[in-house]
């Protein structure tokens, strides 16, 4: 058996269980978090969070309004890197509240 075929297994186990999206979405926040830290600075760990994501919207609060104004004007990039880490294109959009 392969690694492959092991991986669809546990893909269409998770698929029955109703579960996969729960994952996914526990995945993205995780990858985003450590996204913004990465593209914005050390700051954003305390001022700006990943906090929900769904149907390809990632939801972010921003404490910051610098912070923010720098995601909103890099904002194609923070999601191209996003989808880099999470090896698919995942993220289509993101939505704020601040």
């Amino acid at each position: 058996m392969s690694w492959n075929s092991f991986k669809d297994l546990a893909d269409k186990a998770v698929d029955k269980k109703g579960i996969k999206s729960q994952i996914q979405e526990s995945l993205v926040l995780e990858s985003a978090n450590r996204v913004l830290v990465d593209f914005l600075s050390e700051q954003a760990k305390d001022k700006m969070s990943a906090i929900y994501f769904r149907n390809g919207i990632l939801t972010i609060a921003a404490l910051d309004d610098d912070l923010l104004k720098q995601l909103l004007r890099d904002k194609a990039l923070f999601i191209t890197s996003l989808n880099s880490k999470l090896g698919d294109n995942i993220v289509e959009d993101l939505n704020f509240l601040s």
